[in-house]
Protein backbone atom coordinates (compact mmCIF):
# COMPACT_ATOMS: atom_id res chain seq x y z
CA UNK A 1 0.00 0.00 0.00
CA UNK A 2 1.51 3.65 -0.89
CA UNK A 3 1.20 6.41 0.99
CA UNK A 4 1.17 9.57 -1.00
CA UNK A 5 0.75 13.24 -0.02
CA UNK A 6 0.83 16.74 -0.54
CA UNK A 7 1.84 19.64 1.69
CA UNK A 8 0.37 22.85 0.30
CA UNK A 9 -1.02 26.38 0.46
CA UNK A 10 -2.28 26.10 -3.53
CA UNK A 11 0.57 27.93 -4.79
CA UNK A 12 3.25 25.65 -6.67
CA UNK A 13 6.06 27.46 -4.73
CA UNK A 14 4.37 26.51 -1.57
CA UNK A 15 4.03 23.01 -2.74
CA UNK A 16 5.85 19.25 -1.44
CA UNK A 17 5.27 16.22 -2.55
CA UNK A 18 5.88 12.87 -0.29
CA UNK A 19 5.69 9.27 -1.11
CA UNK A 20 5.62 6.30 1.54
CA UNK A 21 6.76 9.57 4.35
CA UNK A 22 9.95 10.91 2.40
CA UNK A 23 10.11 14.38 0.06
CA UNK A 24 10.30 14.12 -3.61
CA UNK A 25 12.02 16.50 -5.77
CA UNK A 26 11.62 16.29 -9.91
CA UNK A 27 7.86 16.94 -9.99
CA UNK A 28 6.94 17.97 -13.17
CA UNK A 29 3.29 17.12 -13.04
CA UNK A 30 0.66 15.15 -10.95
CA UNK A 31 -3.38 13.55 -11.92
CA UNK A 32 -5.39 12.22 -9.25
CA UNK A 33 -8.89 11.87 -9.85
CA UNK A 34 -11.09 9.68 -7.81
CA UNK A 35 -14.82 9.09 -7.73
CA UNK A 36 -16.87 6.43 -5.64
CA UNK A 37 -17.76 4.63 -9.35
CA UNK A 38 -14.67 3.59 -9.54
CA UNK A 39 -12.71 6.06 -11.66
CA UNK A 40 -8.70 5.68 -10.18
CA UNK A 41 -6.60 7.46 -11.94
CA UNK A 42 -3.04 8.63 -10.02
CA UNK A 43 -0.12 9.91 -12.36
CA UNK A 44 2.95 11.47 -11.25
CA UNK A 45 5.59 12.30 -13.93
CA UNK A 46 9.26 13.33 -12.53
CA UNK A 47 12.54 13.86 -13.65
CA UNK A 48 14.78 11.02 -11.52
CA UNK A 49 18.02 10.62 -10.02
CA UNK A 50 19.08 9.26 -13.69
CA UNK A 51 17.85 12.31 -15.26
CA UNK A 52 15.62 10.51 -16.91
CA UNK A 53 11.61 11.84 -17.06
CA UNK A 54 9.04 8.92 -15.58
CA UNK A 55 5.62 8.52 -15.75
CA UNK A 56 3.90 6.36 -13.37
CA UNK A 57 0.87 4.89 -11.89
CA UNK A 58 1.26 6.60 -7.68
CA UNK A 59 -0.11 3.50 -6.24
CA UNK A 60 0.50 0.20 -7.60
CA UNK A 61 3.75 1.04 -9.40
CA UNK A 62 7.32 1.49 -7.86
CA UNK A 63 8.81 4.95 -7.86
CA UNK A 64 12.04 4.20 -9.73
CA UNK A 65 14.90 6.60 -9.28
CA UNK A 66 12.59 9.47 -7.72
CA UNK A 67 14.95 12.00 -5.97
CA UNK A 68 14.78 12.09 -2.48
CA UNK A 69 15.19 15.27 -0.76
CA UNK A 70 15.47 17.31 2.24
CA UNK A 71 11.98 18.89 3.62
CA UNK A 72 11.62 22.07 2.37
CA UNK A 73 9.21 23.10 5.32
CA UNK A 74 10.25 23.67 8.53
CA UNK A 75 7.68 22.74 10.97
CA UNK A 76 6.63 25.88 11.44
CA UNK A 77 6.15 26.91 8.51
CA UNK A 78 4.49 23.53 7.64
CA UNK A 79 1.58 24.71 10.07
CA UNK A 80 0.30 26.98 7.90
CA UNK A 81 -0.18 24.85 5.12
CA UNK A 82 -2.68 22.11 4.63
CA UNK A 83 -1.52 18.27 4.05
CA UNK A 84 -3.29 15.78 1.45
CA UNK A 85 -2.78 12.43 1.97
CA UNK A 86 -4.06 9.41 0.10
CA UNK A 87 -3.23 5.68 1.12
CA UNK A 88 -4.15 2.89 -1.11
CA UNK A 89 -3.17 -0.22 -2.68
CA UNK A 90 -5.22 1.31 -5.90
CA UNK A 91 -8.00 -0.22 -5.77
CA UNK A 92 -11.01 2.88 -4.97
CA UNK A 93 -12.02 0.05 -2.30
CA UNK A 94 -8.82 0.25 -0.73
CA UNK A 95 -8.25 3.88 -0.13
CA UNK A 96 -8.45 6.23 2.55
CA UNK A 97 -8.42 9.89 2.32
CA UNK A 98 -6.85 12.38 4.82
CA UNK A 99 -7.18 16.02 5.31
CA UNK A 100 -4.01 17.15 8.06
CA UNK A 101 -4.44 13.46 9.17
CA UNK A 102 -7.85 13.46 9.91
CA UNK A 103 -10.33 10.83 7.53
CA UNK A 104 -12.45 12.77 4.97
CA UNK A 105 -15.81 11.04 4.92
CA UNK A 106 -18.70 11.27 2.31
CA UNK A 107 -15.64 11.82 -0.37
CA UNK A 108 -17.62 11.55 -4.35
CA UNK A 109 -15.20 12.61 -6.10
CA UNK A 110 -11.47 14.15 -6.00
CA UNK A 111 -9.70 15.95 -9.52
CA UNK A 112 -6.20 16.72 -8.44
CA UNK A 113 -3.75 18.39 -11.03
CA UNK A 114 -0.30 20.00 -10.48
CA UNK A 115 2.21 21.12 -13.49
CA UNK A 116 4.94 23.42 -12.44
CA UNK A 117 5.78 24.03 -16.43
CA UNK A 118 4.44 23.97 -20.12
CA UNK A 119 5.06 21.46 -21.99
CA UNK A 120 3.55 18.82 -24.77
CA UNK A 121 4.92 15.83 -23.49
CA UNK A 122 3.06 15.61 -19.57
CA UNK A 123 0.78 12.94 -18.85
CA UNK A 124 -2.52 14.07 -20.84
CA UNK A 125 -1.13 11.86 -23.67
CA UNK A 126 -1.85 8.70 -21.69
CA UNK A 127 -5.79 9.73 -20.87
CA UNK A 128 -8.53 10.52 -23.47
CA UNK A 129 -9.55 13.48 -21.93
CA UNK A 130 -9.02 16.98 -23.01
CA UNK A 131 -9.73 18.42 -19.50
CA UNK A 132 -6.27 18.27 -19.02
CA UNK A 133 -4.60 21.66 -19.99
CA UNK A 134 -0.76 21.31 -21.09
CA UNK A 135 -0.20 24.97 -19.53
CA UNK A 136 1.00 25.63 -15.47
CA UNK A 137 -1.72 24.45 -13.69
CA UNK A 138 -3.03 24.25 -9.82
CA UNK A 139 -6.13 23.10 -9.59
CA UNK A 140 -7.50 20.83 -6.84
CA UNK A 141 -11.01 20.02 -6.00
CA UNK A 142 -13.08 17.84 -3.69
CA UNK A 143 -16.75 17.01 -3.37
CA UNK A 144 -18.63 15.59 -0.81
CA UNK A 145 -22.42 14.23 -0.44
CA UNK A 146 -24.20 15.78 2.27
CA UNK A 147 -26.40 14.21 4.92
CA UNK A 148 -29.42 15.30 2.87
CA UNK A 149 -27.61 13.75 -0.39
CA UNK A 150 -26.66 17.05 -2.19
CA UNK A 151 -23.10 17.82 -3.55
CA UNK A 152 -20.80 20.47 -2.68
CA UNK A 153 -17.01 20.99 -3.75
CA UNK A 154 -14.19 23.46 -2.55
CA UNK A 155 -10.84 23.68 -2.93
CA UNK A 156 -8.14 21.36 -1.29
CA UNK A 157 -5.73 23.69 -0.26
Amino acid sequence: MAQFSIESNGRLEKTAVYYNGEQIGGIKEIFINLDEDGTFDGIIQYEGSDKKIHTKQIFSEYLENAKISEPTFTEEEAMALKLFTIDSDGDIEDTEILLNDEPLDGVVNIMLHIKGAETKKGIKAYFDKSNIPDHIEFKDEITYRNEDDSLETEGIF
